[in-house]
């Protein structure tokens, strides 16, 4: 920062001004992205969220949305972006939680169908709630179903997995 001797107020420089006025607009883009029910979650005024909903139907025709984005920017300039950021922040905070849960859901259904007892059983070990009879029996379905019907047991078994995981 710049410090003005006259008043001894510190001055932002003219590329810092730049670069909180792209994260403004970067943070106006990550809005867009978000669907209503997430959009719910954020402290927004209406005026902002009206352009947050506009720049859902606005297709990129001759820079329409890049402008568009930039109007959200100067919208989010007025107001104190701190709460916002914190709910954005909360919601990619349970997105990654909720990926990394799938991902481990899927990774034990694949271990299951490959390996068969011997995952079951360390997955009983680790998380008594499972039921072992169950997952014994989807994984022999898939083992003798047609490769039409593996798909079936599949998403059974994932779905065994997901309601009794955590």
């Amino acid at each position: 920062m710049v410090t003005d001797d006259d008043s001894g107020i510190d001055k932002k420089s003219k590329s810092q001004v730049k670069r909180e006025l792209k994260a403004l607009q970067d943070l106006g883009k990550k809005l867009a992205g978000y669907n209503q029910e997430q959009l719910a979650k954020i402290p927004l005024n209406e005026q902002l969220l009206e352009a947050i909903r506009l720049a859902h139907k606005i297709a990129n025709k001759r820079g329409a949305l890049k402008r568009h984005f930039q109007y959200i920017g100067k919208l989010l300039r007025n107001l104190d972006p701190t709460p916002i950021i914190q709910a954005v922040e909360l919601i990619e905070q349970a997105d990654r939680q909720n990926r990394q849960r799938f991902k481990r859901l899927e990774q034990w259904r694949e271990r299951i169908l490959a390996e068969g007892d011997p995952a079951i059983n360390q997955l009983c070990q680790e998380s008594p709630q499972m039921d072992r009879q169950k997952l014994r029996q989807l994984a022999r379905n898939h083992q003798a179903a047609t490769e039409q019907h593996k798909v079936k047991f599949a998403r059974q078994l994932f779905k065994e997995l997901s309601e009794r995981l955590d």
